[in-house]
């Protein structure tokens, strides 16, 4: 094996050593955890920083200012310069107005972070309303469902099934959320889509029988609300 496929060999299985460590739960929340972490130093030292940074740039125009290099490039430019930088002014001017811009973007900041916790906050408690709406119609239908499986005359509840003009299943839930529920995750929604579809097709016994395959799937879709309601992060929540 040459010194080349020596090196593929290693990144490869580093790389599958990197994908396997990642796919961890311990490993992602720390990851996860120390992401918040920085986050969070990020926003409140970052007018420090910016502050260092602006004094170290303050100290470098003078440093330039003063040079008897760019002096004897640039004469009427930094004869100019030094004149005003080598004052007092030119120092209070400069750092009133880098804490004037420092509490700007500090403001900035603080609002930029309020928003996102209230955005976050406003779209965890709307995906728990359309989950709640959803699994409470589900429910109706599924004992539709029921009552369709265990009746052989043909009545569901105190309605007939033959004359059911509106359909046999709920599904004004669906229709009332509208784009509400393209907040719950793809692969649910997609599921829900074809099986509303399937739920509103269905006005007689005969086009239950049809689409019946789809339509047994609604338990698994109920559990799958469940599941996901309950891995909606509560810290996500302000209360």
């Amino acid at each position: 094996m040459s010194r080349l496929e020596k090196i593929i060999c290693y990144c490869l299985e580093g790389k599958k050593w990197v994908s396997a460590t990642l796919e961890r739960p311990l490993c992602f929340k720390s990851l996860r955890i120390i992401k918040k972490l920085l986050l969070i130093m990020v926003v409140i030292f970052s007018p420090f920083i910016i502050w260092l940074i602006l004094s170290i740039n303050r100290e470098l125009i003078v440093i330039m200012a003063n040079s008897q290099w760019f002096l004897a490039r640039f004469p009427a430019l930094f004869a100019t310069v030094s004149e005003h930088v080598n004052t007092y002014e030119f120092a209070s001017g400069f750092n009133e107005a880098a804490l004037g811009g420092l509490l700007t973007l500090f403001g900035v900041i603080v609002t930029v972070w309020y928003y996102h916790i209230t955005r976050i906050q406003e779209v965890t408690e709307k995906r728990l309303f359309v989950i709640d709406e959803l699994v409470q119609e589900l429910k109706k239908n599924r004992k539709i469902i029921l009552e369709l499986e265990n009746s052989k005359s043909g009545y569901v509840g105190n309605s007939t099934v033959e004359t059911a003009k509106d359909g046999l299943f709920r599904t004004e839930a669906w229709h009332k959320l509208g784009a509400d529920v393209a907040l719950l995750p793809r692969r649910i929604h997609m599921r829900l889509s074809v099986l509303y579809g399937c739920l509103g097709r269905c006005t007689s016994v005969e086009d239950y029988m049809r689409h019946k395959a789809t339509i047994e799937r609604l338990p698994g879709l109920i559990s799958d609300l469940h599941r996901f309601r309950t891995s909606l992060s509560k810290k996500d929540m302000i209360t």
